[in-house]
This record gives structure tokens, C-alpha cells and sequence, in this order.
């Protein structure tokens, strides 16, 4: 595992800023194909499934692999996205000695600490000190487009 210093991590914003920008429109437009898929599905039932909302399920999907893909890249570079929709990323690091993590966003020009990460994440969360993973946002609606398509009707 990488472990940044603060200027390892902005020597990285190059590469990583252009996979954040990626995975953002993707999100972006992924978050538009589930809206759109899911206002489809009132207009089918089980025995009259509606094209549309097929073609906007295949479409959801395919955004959400490469939203996957864009993951995996940031992954390889042990790099995480915590937020799709603004491009927040952590890179985990060291700093004199210590666990340090730096975060970036999409629009910055430079990393910053995150001092109490920890415990930042454990006052949010109430017991856990890790924050939500991005694979679970994307499966968790990709998961609700599937499902809804195998329900059939939502009259």
C-alpha cells in the first residue's frame, strides 16, 4: 500500500484528477439513467415490460461499470473516492511518523491533512471509524435499478 506524503499526493493530482473528473460525469450521468429508468418502470407491468425502461436499465448499468472501472484505477493507485458526486478523494499517508490522510477535491489545487480522520469518522458515524465505501453507494442503487426491474410492476 502507498503510503502519501503531502507532496507525493500532489505530484499524483495530475492522474488523479483526471479519473476523479471522469468518474464524477459518470456519476452525474449514471445518477440521470436511474431517474430516467425509474420513471420508465411506471409505465410497465409484469406481462408489458417497456422498452424504454430496458434500454435505460442496460444504459445505468453500463455507467455503473465504468464507474466501477474509474474505482479500480483510483484503487491501483491507493486512492479512494468518497464522495461521486463533488470528487472527494483521500490519500492515505504519513506525516511526521503518523497516520495521516490527505484529502483532495475535485476543483482543488493542492492536497490538505485531515488531522482527525479517525475521529472525525467516528463521530459521524457513531461506532464505525470507516466511512461508507464507494462500491456500496454504486451497488446499492445499481442493486435498486436491478431490483426493481425483476419486481415487474409498481402499480
Amino acid at each position: 500500500m502507498t503510503l502519501y506524503t503531502e507532496e507525493l499526493a500532489n505530484r499524483s493530482l495530475p492522474l488523479v484528477s483526471r479519473i476523479v473528473e471522469d468518474l464524477v460525469r459518470r456519476y452525474i450521468d449514471w445518477q440521470d439513467a436511474v431517474s430516467r429508468f425509474e420513471y420508465a418502470t411506471t409505465k410497465s407491468t409484469a406481462s408489458a415490460p417497456d422498452p424504454e425502461a430496458e434500454g435505460l436499465q442496460a444504459e445505468a448499468e453500463r455507467l455503473a461499470a465504468e464507474i466501477d472501472a474509474h474505482v479500480s484505477e483510483l484503487a491501483e493507485l491507493d486512492v479512494s473516492c468518497r464522495a461521486f458526486d463533488i470528487g472527494l478523494v483521500i490519500f492515505p499517508g504519513e506525516r511526521d511518523g503518523k497516520s495521516a490522510r490527505f484529502v483532495w477535491q475535485r476543483g482543488d489545487a493542492a492536497v490538505s491533512e485531515w488531522r482527525d480522520y479517525e475521529a472525525a469518522s467516528a463521530s459521524a458515524n457513531g461506532t464505525s471509524s470507516s466511512m461508507p465505501s464507494r462500491a456500496q453507494v454504486v451497488s446499492g442503487k445499481t442493486s435498486f435499478a436491478s431490483r426493481s426491474r425483476s419486481e415487474g410492476s409498481r402499480e
